[in-house]
């Protein structure tokens, strides 16, 4: 059965990076030594340079969030690696354990690796805000893509299809099982964006699932991270600690 994704939806922001990418690939393969092989530069635009998510221990980045009007602020945190645990098919894989805070209750603690130029789901557990009791295990199989940073998926208007086995596993309630399909698009390589920590270039993406045909867009800027995120809530990046 074939899957009928949504259109993209598209910035004219940057658009004219396409234009330039056959001279950015003819100056790596020219030794360019300081030259990010996935970067795609325009005119007035930094190159994108660096890991699309930096990923070391004691990493956190902190975001503005507006949920319906309704403000807060949450904060992500890299933790130690440790094994995955769970009930999942990755349980004895190791992975970072990755703490996100929004109060002192409200928490998200996943555990996620590097893997090639991305960063990659294993599982995760949600907690209540109310009582700080888990509410949602889940797990994925083989994983649930974060975000990839390779160079081909740097490029304006590539696009690829993830296709993965999730499973849910709520408190007091019924397991359920399914195959997810997530389409993800770059729908500008270079797009300029401005948020409480400061005014960027970034590699502009959205993520379409076929379950429920929720759609998803995300800002990440090479070195930093995502800075950020629309789709159910709007995330700004305030600051951020990277570890040397």
């Amino acid at each position: 059965m074939s899957t009928s994704w949504p259109k993209p939806i598209r910035s004219p922001g940057c658009l004219a990076a396409v234009a330039v990418v056959a001279a950015v690939a003819t100056a790596t393969t020219m030794g360019c030594g300081d030259m990010d092989p996935g970067a795609v530069v325009k005119p007035g635009c930094t190159a994108a340079t660096g890991a699309m998510l930096p990923w070391k221990t004691g990493n956190t980045w902190t975001y503005q969030v507006n949920d319906e009007g309704v403000m807060t602020v949450k904060s992500t945190t890299i933790g130690d690696q440790e094994l995955v645990g769970g009930t999942g098919p990755n349980k004895d894989a190791m992975a970072y354990k990755v703490v996100t805070h929004k109060s002192q209750m409200d928490q998200t603690v996943s555990w996620q690796a590097p893997l090639g130029d991305g960063v990659i789901r294993y599982r995760e557990q949600s907690f209540s805000a109310s009582t700080g009791e888990l509410e949602l295990e889940e797990h994925w199989d083989p994983h649930k893509l974060h975000v990839d940073g390779s160079a081909e998926h740097r490029v304006t208007d590539a696009s690829w299809l993830e296709i993965y086995q999730e499973t849910k596993l709520p408190v007091g309630g019924a397991p359920e099982s399914h195959e997810a399909h997530d389409r993800w698009t770059v729908l500008s390589a270079c797009e300029s964006v401005t948020v409480p920590a400061g005014t960027f270039e970034a590699i502009y993406l959205q993520k379409v699932s076929a379950t429920g045909g929720s759609a998803k867009t995300y800002w990440y800027v090479p070195g930093i991270g995502k800075v950020k995120e629309s789709g159910g809530q709007l995330e700004e990046l305030v600051t951020h600690t990277l570890v040397p």
